[in-house]
Order: C-alpha cells, then structure tokens, then sequence
C-alpha cells in the first residue's frame, strides 16, 4: 500500500470523510463551521450502510468509499447552521443528541504530509458583568446609598467587637497556676536542738548548717504547763535566740498525760460527776479491769486512784492519761497550742499520737497474730498484744483536723503540726482522702539504710522508697496557704541511723528526697559534714526540679545500687546514687536504662569517701558507666532528651 493510502487510511474517522491533505490545509485557513456526524437516518436515506471497502483501480489503491450507491464527496455531512432538520416522525438517538451540539473541527498539518484533525465543543457564551456606565445608573440609588452605608457600618462594628473580645478573653481567661513555693518548713533543713546545752551556745552551728529551723524537745511532764513563768521564760528565750538569725523554732509536746499535780486531774478525783472527772479513764473499785500493760513500766497500766477507783496510766507513775475524745481533755490540749503560738512558736510536733484516743468502754487486748509476733515475747511484754483498744482509734482524724485548723488559723498559714513517730497507718489519720497533718513521718526509708550492705538491700531500699511515696501521695493535706497540696515527708535520721551509712553519704543521698531532713544538730558536726556541701544541697533545693519536680527511684542493671531522679521539665534533671556495698568488686555502675537520662552526666557534688580518680565537681561521666567508690554517693546534673 502506498503512502497517500495508507495517510487516508489514518484519517478515517467516524461520521466524517476524510479528506485529501490539500483540502485540509484550505479548509483550516477558511472561517470554521460546526458539523455533526450524520445519523443511521441519512445513511439509509443515500442508500448506503457504514461498511467500508477499498477498491483497487488499474493496480492503484482508491479512497475508501461507502458501499450503496455511490454518494457524492461531501453528501454524507451536512452543515448544522440551519441544515440538520430531522425528517419528522423519525426519534432522534443518543448519537443524534450529541451530533447535534456544536462542534469546533481543527485541521492540523504535520511535516510528512499527514493532517490531524482535533474536534472541541465550542465554548458556551462567556458571561460578562456590567460596565462601567451601568453600573454608575445605580450609584446615587437611595437603596444602594443605604446598603453601603450599612455594610460600613456593620463592618466596623465587627472589627471594633472582636477587638474587644480578644481583650476580654486575655483579661478573663483562666491563667495557668504558678507553682506554690515552699514555706520554710518545706524548705529545711530543721535541726534538732540538745536540750543539755545553751541554745545560745547552738546557734553558729545552727546558723552555719542553713537550717531553716529548730526543734525543741520540750520535757514531756512540762506539756500542760506552758502558762506557767519557768517555761514560759524558757521559750520566750529560745524564740528570741533564734529569731534573731530567722531561724523558726518548732516544739515538741506530749498530749497524753497530766501530772497527778494537774488542775483537771485534781478536779476530777473531787467531782466524780463532773466534766473534769470524763476526761480520765476509770474503772470502777472492785471490778478488775481489763489486762492493758504499762508502755513505760512492766506490769498493769491500771493504778489505784484515792477515790478508790481504777485509773488508766500508760506513760508511767503518777502520769494519768487524758482521753482527748471528750470536750475537756481537747479543750485542754487546744488552750496548750494556743499559748505555745502565742509565744512565737511556729510549729508542733505531737508525741505518742497514735495513743492519743482510748476506748474507755474498751475489754482485753487480745495477743498479735503468731505470723505478726515476736516469737521472743511473752503475755507480759507490751508488744505481745495487738493494743485495738487503746491506739489507732477512730476518730483521730476528726481530731488532728481540729487541730491543725487551729494552728494554720493561729500563725496565717505560716505554721504547722506533725508528729514524732511514724504514723504507720495514714489512713486512720486520715479524713475524706485529707491527711490531717503538714510533714507526716512515714516509711521505711531509715530503717532499711541502717542494715547497710546487702545482696537484696539495694531492691528492698527502692521498693520501701516508692511504696512510701506511692502511699503518701494517695491524701491531701489541710490547706494551709503555703506550700504543695500534698504531704511532705519528714526524712529524719540520727546517729543510730548512721551505723552503716556515713553521715556524708546519708546526707548527700537524703537531702533531695521529697521531704524534709530531720536530724540532731550533732550529726552534721561529729560526722565531719562540710557546711559548705550542706550549703550545695541547700542551694540544689531552691531548683524548680527539687520543688517542683518529678521523682523516680531506680537501681542500676544489675541492682546492686540505689538512685533517683528528679526532674521538671525545661529545667536541668537531678541524678542522684548511693553505692551501699562495702567492698569494691565493681567501680562502674550502668543506669542507661532510666528512661529520657540521655548520654552523659555531669557531677556537681560528691560525698567524703568518693575516691574515683580523675572524677570531680564538673566532670562529665558516661551513664552507662558511672563511677562509684565502696560506700559513696554522687550527684550529678544532666540534659534529658524528651
């Protein structure tokens, strides 16, 4: 076949005769018209169907020509400008329909001869908006004139209200609390004072240490005689002494008992009916009472009053318990508190506080449960009985809550109750999810580093650590106006506590524990404790990480040392550790699996016995592989990566 067929061939298209490449290129340069493709209709009318054949004239290949009767070039298209009227009666098709809409035929030469032919429906009539002249007829248009006036207005008014509202919502949108700071007592340290000494005497030392106060034991028979001239003179002269350096004082007091001295006491072996003679717990002559031991002697707590009656005395002879449930007992302890924050006193400390309500009703004790016992006791040791009737009674919270109240009321806030014995169970002190005390004592921590070494010491360490937390931090504490909204710990410890631990490495490791250090004055100084460490833990306790921060316990990989952490964020993280082992079979400790620590730590405090070569204050220590000497502590500052 040759090229001019094979390039007819190639413009056959449907409904449309091709043709030759010299009309194509005249019909690209005349005025465009639309055409439609010719319906079943037309073709049958010219007398030919849509087949195709190509005939072969003298050896030469024709232009392809519709069988039937030989219509003429041209016949099969007819102009649609007027030109396409259906027959009538005749149903046009889906083919039809589309023929019939206008159709732009582009003719396009190509270099080898060949003509491409592009269709496109012509564009609808492009719409056009109004022009300047027409649209000025309606410019001066009272309606128009009100519409852009109000739209003005309307705008401006919109503007003006939004910028209003941001100023609003700037001015009354709830703002993100600022972390409460710690009031002195949180702060710490406070420093337990020697009775035997001159308090003059103790305040350089007290001064040179940072404490932010100091606790005096007041002897526990001189508890209800604080209105007296002696001891009055006494703490007048111990608030002055300190309050000169800002130093506050606390006192420790015992609630439980009167002297046989006693105002009330007296009254009451007078006036059996009176409501002095309910503030004591009595048995009646004759009967015998029920088998409560002495706490401070061996033998009965019962003693034989001179009104011929049983009275209770657990604290020793002459010493006559007051029951606190009733009115005038608490009346009594109320007007002592009274008197000791009238006097400057800024915080107390409640002694025996589990005792402190008794079952006046109440019958025997019964013995401790055998898995619980001391195998050693025996029925006339104290702690051979479970003592349900004479400590942890109900009722405690109720009143610790008045208490408490009455002290937050007496110094605006700025004072607060505690205790001087581990509560052990917070929840009988505890009202509606409120513990009813400022700085509980609660844990095991102290008692687990005096076992000192140990196989296991380490991972029973950092479970009593954060079940202590983990409890604690279950309860509210009593609003108080200053400091966090939950109990801060007291982390006391005295030279019993240093049996196994030296009092640097005790001290290092303690002081950025969530809580307060409690020690004897004595322990910092016999221990060779520098002020000027001291001084540094102080300053690592002003950090919003220590005050404000969160706190983790972890022991290394193979837990045979403990650390923590203390973290908040946008702030530089604490790592703190303590190697309890006493002998140096491994000098580097791996904690790279504490999550967020990063890389590298840099040290900025280390205990006496660290002894680390080429390792200081500054120097920078891989994570997994931090260096420790037998029975030190270190800590150290890091970045942490999230």
């Amino acid at each position: 076949m040759d090229e001019s067929v094979r390039n007819s061939t190639k413009l056959d298209i449907e409904g449309v005769r091709q043709q030759s490449a010299t009309e194509a290129l005249r019909a690209e340069s005349e005025p465009k018209e639309s055409y439609r493709k010719l319906g079943e209709p037309d073709v049958n009318r010219n007398g030919f169907d849509a087949t195709t054949t190509i005939r072969a004239e003298n050896g030469h290949h024709a232009m392809p020509r519709e069988n039937g009767t030989g219509a003429k070039d041209g016949e099969e298209e007819r102009m649609l400008n007027g030109a396409g009227v259906e027959p009538s009666g005749a149903e046009p098709t889906e083919k039809d329909k589309l023929a019939q809409k206008e159709v732009e035929v582009k003719f396009i030469p190509s270099q080898n001869g060949d003509a491409r032919i592009d269709m496109e429906l012509e564009s609808q009539q492009a719409l056009t908006g109004m022009t300047k002249e027409e649209l000025m007829k309606y410019a001066n248009d009272p309606f128009w004139v009100r519409l852009r006036w109000l739209l003005f207005v309307l705008f401006w008014a919109l503007w003006g209200a939004m910028l209003l509202g941001s100023f609003y919502i700037i001015y009354d949108a709830p703002k993100c609390a600022a972390p409460v700071p710690l009031s002195w007592w949180q702060e710490g340290p406070l420093v337990e004072l020697d009775g035997e000494r001159q308090f003059a005497d103790q305040l350089p030392e007290v001064e040179r240490y940072g404490a932010k106060g100091v606790i005096y034991r007041l002897p526990a028979d001189e508890t209800y005689l604080v209105e007296t001239a002696a001891v009055q003179g006494k703490l007048k002269q111990l608030v002055s002494t300190f309050g000169t350096k800002d130093v506050k004082v606390v006192v420790d007091i015992t609630p439980n008992y009167v002297t046989k001295e006693d105002a009330l006491f007296q009254e009451a072996l007078q006036k059996p009916d009176s409501v002095a003679h309910s503030a004591f717990v009595w048995r009646e002559a004759g009967m015998k009472p029920p088998n409560w031991l002495s706490i401070a002697e061996e033998g009965s707590a019962w003693k034989n009053a001179s009104n011929n009656q049983y009275v209770l005395s657990q604290f020793g002879a002459d010493r006559y318990d007051l029951q606190l449930g009733e009115p005038a007992a608490r009346d009594k302890l109320k007007a002592t508190l009274k008197a000791l924050l009238g006097q400057g006193v800024r915080g107390v400390r409640l002694a025996n506080a589990k005792h402190l309500l008794i079952n006046r009703d109440g019958g025997d004790e019964a013995p401790m449960n055998l898995e619980e016992a001391d195998k050693s006791l025996t029925h006339t040791d104290y702690g051979f009985w479970t003592h349900k009737e004479t400590t942890y009674r109900e009722g405690l919270g109720e009143l610790f809550r008045e208490l408490v109240e009455l002290v937050h009321e007496q110094t605006d806030g700025e004072g607060f109750l505690s205790v001087t014995e581990d509560i052990l169970r917070p929840e009988v002190f505890a009202v509606n999810g409120t513990l009813q005390m400022d700085a509980p004592l609660y844990g095991n921590i102290e008692f687990d580093l005096r076992e000192g070494s140990g196989p296991d010491v380490a991972r029973k360490l950092r479970h009593d650590i954060e079940n202590a937390y983990r409890t604690i931090s279950e309860y509210a504490v009593v609003a108080s106006g200053a400091g966090s909204g939950k109990p801060w710990l007291q982390l006391r410890y005295d030279r019993a506590s240093l049996e196994h631990v030296p009092a640097s490495e005790y001290t290092v490791f303690h002081f950025l524990l969530p809580g307060v250090p409690v020690f004897p004055l004595d322990v910092l100084a016999r221990g060779n404790v520098s002020s000027e460490s001291v001084e540094t833990l102080e300053k690592f306790r002003a950090t919003p990480s220590f005050q404000h921060g969160l706190f983790n316990v972890y022991t290394d990989a193979n837990a045979s040392t403990i650390a923590y952490t203390r973290l908040k964020s946008g702030n530089p993280g604490y790592f703190v550790v303590l190697n309890l082992a006493s002998t140096d079979q491994k000098t580097t400790f791996d904690f790279s699996g504490i999550d967020g620590i990063g890389s590298e730590l840099t040290v900025v405090l280390t205990s006496q016995n660290y002894a680390v070569p080429n390792v200081g204050v500054k120097t920078k220590v891989p994570v997994d592989a931090v260096p420790l000497s037998p029975k030190s502590a270190l800590i150290a500052t890091y970045v942490p990566t999230k």
